[in-house]
């Protein structure tokens, strides 16, 4: 059945969410909007506005950038608990129940209480050394993809022949994961995210994706091998407190989850960016601007996880800052679409400009102690992987224009569905976009309805 999106008409005081009996903004509610649309409606609604999520639930949802970074960093919220959300189901069939082993306890970003000891393990795998021993397995398989893209002239798909391949294959490496499993592994992760399956689909891909997970530690602890899922293994029986099996199982859907899905539309999105800003990617591959912060910047306009999962004020409490106020046990999801194009820290927000100089001031990869650990892995093979693309295929460019790329119909992830792209020796560079915003909007308004 579809949706339809209700608005609110905005209030003059920015610290207020939605009155009580009004129809807040729905999240992911008409298809085609991408995450960077709805964070336009939702900055005109506040700070913090209600909104409604896809299974009818209401949360509050922080576009605003300081706000974001003190609730990240601070003691008011957490994950542990109930919330206290009109709508909240407690059945496993229904898309609470998917979220909720999504969002849930038993994870690296859980509360402050647990997070030391389920981040521990996860640090420990995820350190410089491990990290920096992926940098051959990264150009491997970037080998292996150009190598089935040999002497192909037509068009591609960007995204399953490269951005999604060369994370899937590293994960493989680093976890020890059976090559012949990552498909199922890639179709259930992705599934998890995707806001138009029915709750029946979601439990399937959950049950699926779990299952996979619970063969890989049972096959590790019968033969314990050097790759991640042993580490961690090894790591969370030597740890005071220990991990169970449901946590250990936890760690390694984070992983999974982050290590293809998130990265391959990271992969894929500073592609985009680079193919439509032919000048700036000039500068870039002549060496005069660094491809850590083309990146920087890709990630700051269009974050591969466009909304970070629920957590809730632990008390009733008031930003001092901005006069927000939240209630205890109120769901809050922070929204990184809408936070990296404050108005307040970025000039002129819906341009990529990869020499500007607060590209770094986002979150796409969280904040404190709620900053994602495979965050230098992730980077290290986005770099590499944009970087070898666009000196093994120079003058590669969209199959189709700009505005016709659809993101993925997910309120949580974005990140391109498809990138059809030219190979052709003599394609030519198009007309570069600096002016005119990114290239998933294209000019194109955003839909909705008041109501």
């Amino acid at each position: 059945m579809s949706l339809t999106r209700k608005l609110v008409t905005a209030n003059e005081d920015l610290s207020s969410p939605s009155p009580a009996g009004s129809c807040p903004f729905r999240l992911g509610a008409v298809p085609g909007n991408t995450a960077a649309m709805d964070g336009r409606e939702l900055r005109a609604l506040g700070r913090a506005p209600v909104v409604e999520l896809p299974d009818g639930a209401r949360v509050r949802a922080v576009v605003d950038h300081g706000l974001a970074l003190r609730l990240l960093a601070g003691p008011q919220v957490s994950r542990e608990g109930r919330g206290n959300r009109p709508g909240h189901r407690e059945d496993a069939r229904s898309a609470d129940g998917v979220i909720a082993a999504w969002v849930g306890t038993h994870h690296a970003f859980g509360s402050r209480d647990n997070q030391g000891r389920l981040r521990a393990p996860i640090a420990e795998l995820l350190t410089r050394r491990r990290t920096g021993a992926a940098a051959p397995l990264i150009e491997e398989a970037v080998d292996d993809a150009f190598a089935d893209l040999a002497g192909d002239p037509g068009v591609v798909d960007l995204v399953r022949a490269y951005a999604l391949r060369v994370p899937q294959r590293v994960i493989i490496s680093l976890l020890g994961v059976p090559a012949g499993h990552l498909p199922t592994f890639a179709a259930a992760a992705a599934g998890l995210f995707d806001a138009t399956a029915t709750a029946d689909e979601l439990a399937a891909h959950l049950v699926s994706l779990l299952a996979l997970l619970d063969q890989l530690v049972a096959s590790r602890r019968a033969a314990p091998g050097d790759d991640l899922v042993g580490d961690l293994i090894r790591a969370a029986d030597t740890s005071p407190e220990g991990l169970s099996e449901q946590e250990l199982r936890d760690q390694l859907m984070l992983l999974v989850i982050a290590g293809t899905e998130a990265t391959a539309h990271a992969i894929g999105t500073l592609t985009v960016h680079l193919m439509t800003h032919p000048l700036q990617r000039a500068r870039l591959t002549a060496g005069e601007l660094r491809w850590e912060d083309a990146l920087e910047e890709s990630l700051r306009l269009q974050p591969p996880v466009a909304a970070a999962p629920l957590r809730r004020a632990v008390g009733r409490f008031t930003d001092d800052e901005t006069g927000e106020t939240f209630e205890e046990g109120e769901e809050i999801l922070i929204h990184f679409a809408a936070t990296g194009r404050d108005r307040t820290v970025h000039t002129d927000p819906d341009v990529y400009d990869i020499g500007r100089p607060t590209a770094h001031r986002h979150l796409a990869f969280g904040h404190g102690p709620h900053s994602c650990p495979g965050a230098p892995l992730a980077r290290a093979e986005v770099v590499t992987a944009v970087s070898q693309w666009f000196r093994r295929f120079p003058r590669s460019r969209l199959a189709v224009g700009p505005g016709e790329l659809r993101q993925e119909d997910a309120f949580m992830s974005s990140g391109y569905r498809t990138i059809p792209v030219l190979l052709a020796e003599d394609a030519e560079d198009v007309e570069d976009t600096e002016d005119t915003g990114e290239a998933e909007e294209a000019e194109r308004p955003a839909g909705g309805a008041v109501v």
